[in-house]
């Protein structure tokens, strides 16, 4: 089972254990993409497509010390999120002279499986 691990402020992590935080938003960028992303052939002769990785949990960690608070929780949706203007258009930006959609993962959390060093 995949688990996605990432860093966190130790604000949204007490929110996450408080309940009052049920979603985690991560921006894709061409440096994270691979970590959130994956491109396939959906068969219908358009080109690539993309979808989210399939986790199945995140791993939260805060700090980068040996003892650093971490919590596992269960990942029960994720999405791609485009992010469009006012008149509906897709926001673009431009990277090393390429451009890209803007967009987010959207995680939306379930469950805490394991808590260490709360």
């Amino acid at each position: 089972m995949s688990i996605l691990t990432l860093q966190i402020k130790k604000e949204h992590l007490d929110n996450i254990l408080s309940g009052k935080k049920k979603e985690e938003f991560r921006e894709i960028r061409p440096n994270t993409s691979k970590k959130y992303i994956e491109y396939f052939d959906p068969g219908d002769g358009e080109g690539e497509d993309v979808r989210p990785k399939d986790y199945k949990k995140i791993q939260f960690f805060n700090g980068y010390t040996k003892d650093r608070p971490e919590i596992v929780i269960e990942i029960k949706a994720a999405e791609i999120e485009y992010i469009i203007d006012k008149e509906g258009n897709f926001v673009e930006y431009e990277e090393n002279g390429q451009t890209f959609l803007t967009a987010q993962m959207v995680y939306s959390l379930g469950k805490i499986i394991s808590k260490k060093n709360i």
